[in-house]
């Protein structure tokens, strides 16, 4: 069940369905990103909208799914480009540590290199 939910938190934020993120995500609910920088559920409801001005083709892609009794850990690509410029695009290879409470997500922790994002960004 828990790969389910998981699985269909990737597909929202794939297809930048913010109504449908910001239900799966629990009240208390951390996003991390891969500088540890902390994020509550209030804050994310710009993020996300924000993240997807900025790369309005972003795309998850799993590729690996491992979990234990605590968390899970999906392992896979990441891919946009900045404001949808061709020129700007990249994709870079991700992991996610992610925290289901109940059916919803409660911690979504990002481990990626932003280097080609930043780049993409600044060219």
């Amino acid at each position: 069940m828990r790969r389910v939910i998981i699985e269909q938190f990737v597909a929202a934020i794939n297809q930048q369905n913010l109504p449908t993120i910001i239900q799966m995500m629990t009240e208390d609910f951390r996003f991390i990103d891969t500088y540890g920088n902390c994020e509550d559920k209030e804050a994310m409801k710009s993020g996300w909208q924000g993240y997807f001005d900025w790369f309005p083709d972003y795309l998850i892609e799993i590729e690996e799914y491992l979990a234990n009794d605590q968390f899970a850990m999906i392992l896979g690509r990441a891919s946009g480009s900045y404001l949808g410029m061709p020129d700007k695009r990249w994709e870079i290879p991700a992991a996610w540590k992610v925290v289901v409470e109940g059916q919803k997500i409660k911690i979504w922790q990002v481990f990626c290199d932003s280097k080609k994002q930043l780049d993409a960004m600044n060219k």
